[in-house]
């Protein structure tokens, strides 16, 4: 095992995403995990392009309030308020209300204009102030979407709108207005630009002949649904355990979840009958193949693999691969990060060297048919170590995380979905994160809540609210529910039926068009 609303507004022919504010303060994935190139995603959906604002359009209208100047003006490089005290806008109200407007222009737009635009900020109050901020999305001098107006309070809020389905024909025409209203007589409304998502239009609109899956199993649209579940209570037959989740889901998944250990014997061998049988129903199956021998409870390390004394292993899978059935996902060590696991697996280095000479083997043999997926935990702990233990983006087709709600089961706070997967999301989406791992599609590949039981109803709404949490994550292309109570430190109620409300609110999730896309 693994330890460890939005709302809809149609403008024209085209849909905005309204999402709801997360707290910086709650953000992260969990405190423990779980235990069990852009040419590669174009073909489906084109990869975001990050841009900044531009210096000569930085500050058209700022209101001080009584006329006076703007207390301070936007920082045109991207620099966030937190690195720099002239990195904020205000909206000064004295007295009353009032309202302001920042308009920001961006460069270095891909060529072939955008289908999608998520603008992501940060916005707060000072001195007693109070009221809204809206993000307006223009082309040129044309509105094209307006995002809800988002309540501001004295704690900083990290914040996303995505307007989809558009027709922009030149991304560097593209503008954002910020426009404040301060409702307090008083005290000022902050807010910082940290980035801009743009999805290029070169990426596949719907209709235009693209493929609604590329060749690395990447859904054009929305997200693929899908889930883990033991089979230990079914007599070790892997299909009956999906089929039995899928009765709570009250739908057929689009992808399952499954692990293997190291050898060439039992669990070690893959894809076995169950997961042949499920490719052949139409099933996207995906693997975690991990360092260690169950049954024995020990590692293979990363250094023994890297060296090449583990290549019989690894030789014997590539071949069993090359002749299944179709595509199929493979996670090398799966949180590779967490230390109760992987301590003495080797260093950061070796691991990088035993995933590249499994690709690389994998390949030399002929099994071009698996999708490569790299997935660290998650956690805000482990992340300094991530860019040492990322392969490169020609051996990572997808990159997973494990994000969690564990709330008291492990000793934290009740988190949302969208502040649960939003924490490692942004981290990764920031410029200076982006330039060692670029562009790739997202799959969660386990996730789950813990009941709060104060609040029996409480498991089930953050079951309902995932697929929303979703859609403020356009990169996010896959999930995986992780039914199970087992994780490695505590006694979490993980599992979808904890309770008859988190399995209601869960099916009504997968209804969701968004998590219900085609496979061909």
């Amino acid at each position: 095992m693994m330890t460890s609303l939005a709302r809809f507004t149609s403008i024209g022919p085209r849909t905005l995403l309204c999402a709801a504010p997360v707290l910086l303060a709650g953000c992260g994935s969990g405190e423990l995990a779980g235990v069990e190139s852009l040419d590669q995603q174009a073909s489906a959906a084109a990869a975001a392009v990050s841009l900044k604002p531009t210096s000569d359009v930085a500050l058209t209208r700022i209101w001080g309030g009584g006329g006076t100047p703007p207390v301070h003006a936007l920082v045109d490089d991207g620099t966030s308020f937190a690195e720099s005290d002239s990195g904020g806008t205000f909206a000064r109200s004295s007295p009353g209300s009032a309202t302001a407007s920042l308009t920001l222009g961006y460069s270095g737009a891909p060529a072939g204009g955008a289908t999608q635009v998520a603008v992501n900020y940060q916005a707060w109050t000072i001195g007693g102030g109070a009221g809204t901020v809206r993000v307006n999305l223009y082309d040129g001098d044309t509105l094209i979407g307006s995002g809800p107006a988002r309540a501001l309070g004295a704690a900083q809020q990290n914040l996303t709108d995505t307007f989809s389905d558009l027709e922009v024909s030149s991304g560097d025409r593209l503008r954002t207005e910020l426009v404040f209203e301060n409702t307090a007589g008083q005290g000022s409304l902050v807010t910082s630009i940290v980035w801009m998502d743009v999805t290029p239009a070169d990426g596949g609109a719907p209709g235009d002949g693209v493929p609604v899956v590329s060749d690395k199993l990447v859904p054009r649209e929305g997200a693929w649904w899908g889930g883990y579940n033991s089979a230990r209570n079914h007599g070790w037959d892997w299909g009956a355990a999906i089929k039995d989740l899928e009765g709570k889901a009250g739908r057929k998944f689009d992808i399952v979840y499954r692990y293997h250990d190291w050898g060439t014997t039992d669990n070690g061998i893959f894809p076995d009958r169950f997961e042949t049988a499920q490719m052949r129903e139409g099933y996207i199956v995906h693997l975690s193949w991990e360092s260690r021998r169950y049954s024995g409870g020990t590692n293979v390390t990363w250094t023994e693999i890297a060296n090449g004394a583990q290549d019989a292993v690894i030789r014997a899978a590539a071949e069993r691969a090359r002749n299944a059935p179709g595509k199929f996902m493979i996670a090398f060590d799966h949180e590779m990060d967490n230390v109760d696991i992987h301590a003495a697996d080797g260093p950061d280095a070796d691991y990088v060297r035993a995933y590249r000479r499994i690709v690389d083997m994998f390949r030399e043999a002929g099994a071009t048919n698996v999708v490569w997926v790299w997935t660290p935990m998650g956690w805000s702990g482990t992340r300094a170590r991530l860019p040492a233990l990322y392969p490169g983006d020609g051996y990572v087709d997808w990159i997973g995380y494990d994000p969690y709600n564990f709330y008291e089961c492990n000793g934290v706070g009740w988190k949302d979905p969208a502040t649960t997967f939003g924490s490692h999301y942004q981290w990764m989406h920031e410029p200076a994160q982006r330039a060692w791992h670029g562009d790739k599609p997202y799959i969660l590949s386990e996730f789950s809540s813990h009941e709060d039981p104060a609040n029996p109803n409480r498991k089930g709404e953050w079951m309902r609210g995932v697929v929303d949490a979703l859609k403020r994550y356009p990169d996010i292309k896959a999930v995986q529910l992780y039914n199970s109570n087992v994780t490695l430190r505590s006694a979490c109620k993980l599992a979808v039926d904890s309770s008859p409300q988190s399995v209601a609110g869960y099916a009504e999730a997968g209804r969701d068009p968004y998590v219900n896309q085609p496979h061909e």
